[in-house]
Parts: structure tokens; C-alpha cells; sequence
């Protein structure tokens, strides 16, 4: 192992209680989303905890008045770390919003705790802990450059924003549009177990549904036309298209294993009347569309509309809205881009083991920036079983090893070095 390595090792072993610490902090704030709540406690923190490490700091909120949304004020929060003069740049993307906690927690999901070398708490995995590692990593990078009479030249940016479970528009959306970070590459520390890197994700459309039949009185229901059963008889015409588009599968490897197939959901979000003893008049239902690398966003939508559209042809007394709620496509940078290289190397080094670079099953921020022509991949601690998961955790062996390689990373990144 290299003298730097081991340096790298030592440094983050001294503070790595100091970091644990913050992580606790952050998820006891229960930056919930939706609706998003929190959130300018939260961006205060992680601001604080910025400066106390040496980066310049600016918040950027969200006007209400250009962006209709529900919940707490969006802070952007982004941090810059210069070394040198260099212009070479790192940026670490991180989001601090969380799912909602839902059931089956054997402990509190916002009173952190540790166990058997894990740390548990909603946001623990995703990606609360990794996000507070991000902000000591100028720390330590300077801390062992200059014990080792390194010379760096360049920045490293960390972003922290809000929105990414549901679609990051105001997050990494609105801070690529408004040009608050431009970087040479960045990293996205979601949860892949150290050993992949996500550089492709699939594409997405979601729809929301609404049939509009006649309400009426249940003992006169034969007045009436009932919304739910009308669903129900679309529904199973579109079960009929999931069978054919779950039978695709891309050519991408991706994490986990059995990610790379096309799929939809039928009914994730879903209501019908109002009480017991009424012909519902109205009912609804949402349908989640994941799309293949190989596939067009375009062509997907309009398979779906077409069985709509055959239903209402055959269902002319009832009415058919179709709302589309969210549309993305998929998004990858090339397998064999140098951002990719830098982190297998970096992971060779400290674990002996190679980095995957594979696809994702989701969609991600990395999107907004590859869309920009700034290449991003998303790496990180944490198994993704665990995020989203009641008793969410994370092991903290693998948060100090994504530490300590991605501390290596910058430093050869402003070193630009060669790699072999």
C-alpha cells in the first residue's frame, strides 16, 4: 500500500468520530419529502458544518413566487474548497431530503443509533452519512498533502440539495440551471455497495389516471356508472401490456443484478369515492414506467396511450383524463470514461478489489448534469437493500472506506496524475 493511503487511513481514523457525530446530527432533523419539511434547519447545519472545515459557503433558496411547491422554504447549499490556483475541478452532489419513515422500524427512525458497527436512522444509507463525509474530505486531503509536501492545484465543490426523491427539479435541477456548479466531474455518493458504479439509469414516466363515470345512490347503482369497476376493466387491459414490457431486459450489467428489465407499476397512488354506500363517480390511479437504456421515452408513453385510447373507444360513457406528472429520459456517460478509471483506482488501492460500472434501476440527479455535458457517476457507501427500508443503516467501515478513497481520488484528480 501506498504512503499516501496509509496516511489517508490514519487521518480518517483520527476524525472519524468527529464525522460519525455529524451524521447523527443531520438525521435527527427528519428532513421529510414529500412534502419536504426541515429543510432550512437542515441547510443550516450542513452550512455550519462547511465553514467549520474551511469552505466558502452560499445558500441558495427557491422563490415561492417562480415555484409553486408544498413545504419547507428549498435551500441549495454549495461549498467550494480551493487549493492552489488550479482550475481542475471535483464536485460531490449529495441530497439531504428523505423518504418518509413508513412502517416496520424496531427503533426510531430520527434517534440514530449503533450497532454491530452500523449505523442506523432514516437517511443513514441515503445518503445522509455519505453527504457528511463529502464535507471533510478537503479537510483531510489538505491535512495529509500537506504533511506529505503534496502540491495540489484545483477545487472541490460539494452541493447538498433538497427534492431528490421526487425528482430534484428545485435541487440539482435549478442548480445546473442557474450555473452555481460547473465541474470537471462529479460524484454522486448514492448507495452501490463501494463495488459499482452507477454511469446509466433508466429513463421514467409516471401518469396519473382519472376516470370520471356517474355518482349515485348505492340502492340505485343500476342509475349510476361506477368509476372503480371501470377502472379495474382498463387496468387489466394494461396488465396485458406489462407482461410485454417486463419481457425486455438491457444489454446493460446493473445493481442490483436483476435491475436491467424494463418494468411498470400499476396503482402505486390510487382512490375511489367517498364512502360505502355510494357509486363511486370518480376514481384514479397511477402508473410508474421505467425505461430501458434501448428503449425511447416517447415510444413507452405511446404504448400506454394506446390501450387508453382503445379503452375509451369501447367506454364512451365515461370520461378519460390522462395526466403526465413526470418524464425523464434515460441518461449514461461512456463505460469507459475517466471519471470511472479515477475511482476504480482509488478503490484497487485502498480495498483491492475492482469497481463495476453498471446500470441503474432508478433514475438519478446525475442526469441534470450529464445533460449539461458535466460527466457524473454515482458511487457510494450502503447497500441499496437497506435505503427506502424500515431500520435503514449503513456500515460504518464502508462510509470510512468511501472516505478515505474518495479523499484519494481528489488528490490525484489535482495531482493529474497518470493512471496505469
Amino acid at each position: 500500500m501506498e504512503l499516501l493511503t496509509k496516511n489517508l487511513m490514519q487521518f480518517v481514523n483520527e476524525i472519524f468520530d468527529s464525522i460519525v457525530e455529524d451524521v447523527v446530527k443531520i438525521i435527527e432533523i427528519p428532513t421529510v419529502n414529500p412534502p419536504g419539511i426541515n429543510y432550512v434547519e437542515c441547510s443550516k447545519l450542513i452550512a455550519s458544518i462547511m465553514k467549520k472545515v474551511g469552505f466558502k459557503v452560499k445558500l441558495f433558496e427557491v422563490s415561492r413566487n417562480m415555484h409553486n411547491y408544498e413545504g419547507d422554504t428549498r435551500v441549495n447549499v454549495v461549498g467550494e474548497y480551493a487549493f492552489g490556483n488550479g482550475k481542475v475541478g471535483l464536485h460531490f452532489h449529495t441530497h439531504y431530503d428523505v423518504v418518509p419513515t413508513g412502517s416496520g422500524w424496531s427503533l426510531d427512525p430520527f434517534r440514530p443509533v449503533i450497532r454491530d458497527d452500523k449505523l442506523y436512522g432514516r437517511g443513514s444509507c441515503d445518503m445522509k452519512s455519505a453527504l457528511i463525509a463529502s464535507l471533510y474530505i478537503p479537510l483531510i486531503v489538505k491535512n495529509v498533502a500537506d504533511k506529505l509536501g503534496l502540491e495540489l492545484n484545483g477545487r472541490v465543490t460539494v452541493s447538498a440539495t433538497p427534492d431528490e426523491e421526487t425528482g430534484g427539479a428545485l435541487g440539482a435541477g435549478y442548480i445546473v440551471d442557474n450555473n452555481l456548479i460547473v465541474s470537471d466531474y462529479t460524484v454522486m455518493p448514492e448507495p452501490t455497495a463501494l463495488k459499482y458504479v452507477w454511469y446509466a439509469h433508466k429513463g421514467c414516466i409516471w401518469l396519473k389516471v382519472t376516470i370520471v363515470g356517474r355518482q349515485i345512490h348505492a340502492t340505485l347503482s343500476h342509475r349510476g356508472i361506477n368509476a372503480f369497476e371501470k377502472v379495474c376493466l382498463l387496468v387489466n387491459e394494461l396488465l396485458k401490456l406489462r407482461e410485454k414490457v417486463e419481457s425486455r431486459v438491457s444489454c446493460y450489467p446493473a445493481y442490483p443484478e436483476d435491475g436491467n428489465r424494463a418494468n411498470m407499476v400499476i396503482g402505486g397512488l390510487s382512490k375511489s369515492g367517498d364512502s360505502v354506500n355510494t357509486v363511486p363517480g370518480v376514481a384514479w390511479f397511477t402508473i410508474d414506467r421505467r425505461i430501458l437504456p434501448e428503449e425511447d421515452v416517447n415510444n413507452a408513453r405511446a404504448e400506454i396511450l394506446n390501450v387508453i385510447e382503445g379503452f375509451k373507444a369501447r367506454n364512451k360513457d365515461v370520461r378519460v383524463r390522462v395526466e403526465e406528472t413526470l418524464a425523464i429520459k434515460p441518461a449514461s456517460i461512456d463505460v469507459n470514461h475517466e471519471l470511472i478509471k479515477f475511482i476504480d483506482h482509488a478503490v484497487k488501492e485502498v480495498t483491492g478489489f475492482a469497481v463495476k460500472p453498471v446500470l441503474c434501476p432508478g433514475f438519478l440527479n446525475i442526469r441534470y448534469f450529464i445533460g449539461r455535458g458535466q460527466p457524473a457517476v454515482a458511487w457510494g457507501p450502503g447497500e441499496l437493500d437497506y435505503a427506502h427500508a424500515p431500520d435503514e443503516n449503513i456500515k460504518l467501515d464502508d462510509l470510512k472506506t468511501w472516505t478515505i478513497a474518495s479523499s484519494l481520488i481528489l488528490i490525484r484528480l489535482l495531482e493529474r496524475k497518470n493512471l496505469q
